[in-house]
C-alpha cells in the first residue's frame, strides 16, 4: 500500500466519510459526494492498492463503499506523529477535497479582488485543529477556528491570504473539479502579485 495514497484516503474519509459495520458485509468504509468523478478517483485509488469498491447512487449523491481492510484499520490521527512530509500533505489535501472551499467561480474574480479564500468546514472540532496545526507545520498561516453554523454546532476556519498561494501550491488535490478551480486561483493571485 502507498503510504501517500492511504493518507489521502484517510483525509478524504475524516472529511466526507464514515465506517459502519454491516450484517452481511462486515466492516466498510463510505465516502458520499456530490461530485461523481471524485469518487470514480477514490475508487481508483483502492483498486489501485488492491482493494475493491463499488459506487451507487442514493438520493442527490453518490455513493462509494468499500471493505479496504488498510483504510478501514488506519487511525491517522493515531499515526500522524510518524507522517513523513509527502504523507502530510496528502492527508491534508484528502481532507481538502472532502471539506475545503475555495470560490466556485474563481475565473470570474478579477486579479485585484480581495475575495479569494480557502476554507476548511468540519462538524468535528477536534479533526480542524489537527488539520490547522498540520497546515501552519508548513509554514502556512491559519485563521482561528470558529462557529461557521451556531445551530448546527458546525466549525471552520480559513487560511491567510498571506499564506494563500504556498498552500495552493503545496496541495495535491484528486477532486476534479477543486483542482481546476485551485489552477485558476493560483494564476490569478500569481498575476496580482506581477502587478
Amino acid at each position: 500500500m502507498d503510504s501517500g495514497d492511504l493518507a489521502y484516503l484517510a483525509g478524504a474519509l475524516l472529511g466526507d466519510g464514515y465506517t459502519y459495520k454491516g450484517k452481511k458485509k462486515g466492516m466498510v468504509a463510505v465516502f458520499t459526494q456530490k461530485n461523481y468523478q471524485w469518487l470514480k478517483e477514490i475508487e481508483k485509488i483502492i483498486e489501485r492498492n488492491g482493494g475493491k469498491a463499488w459506487i451507487f447512487k442514493q438520493r442527490n449523491i453518490y455513493v462509494l463503499e468499500t471493505r479496504f481492510s488498510e483504510l478501514i484499520n488506519y487511525n491517522p490521527i493515531k499515526n500522524l506523529q510518524r507522517f513523513q512530509g509527502r504523507e502530510k500533505i496528502e492527508f491534508i489535501s484528502g481532507f481538502f477535497d472532502a471539506d475545503g472551499g475555495i470560490p466556485k467561480h474563481p475565473e470570474r474574480l478579477k486579479p485585484v479582488t480581495p475575495f479569494y479564500y480557502v476554507q476548511f468546514v468540519q462538524k468535528d472540532k477536534q479533526i480542524l485543529t489537527v488539520v490547522k496545526n498540520l497546515l501552519e507545520s508548513f509554514g502556512i498561516q491559519c485563521g482561528r477556528i470558529h462557529k461557521y453554523d451556531g445551530k448546527k454546532d458546525i466549525w471552520r476556519f480559513f487560511v491567510r491570504a498571506n499564506s494563500l498561494i504556498k498552500f495552493l501550491k503545496m496541495i495535491n488535490s484528486r477532486h476534479p473539479e477543486k483542482k481546476n478551480r485551485i489552477m485558476i486561483m493560483l494564476n490569478r493571485l500569481l498575476e496580482r502579485q506581477t502587478r
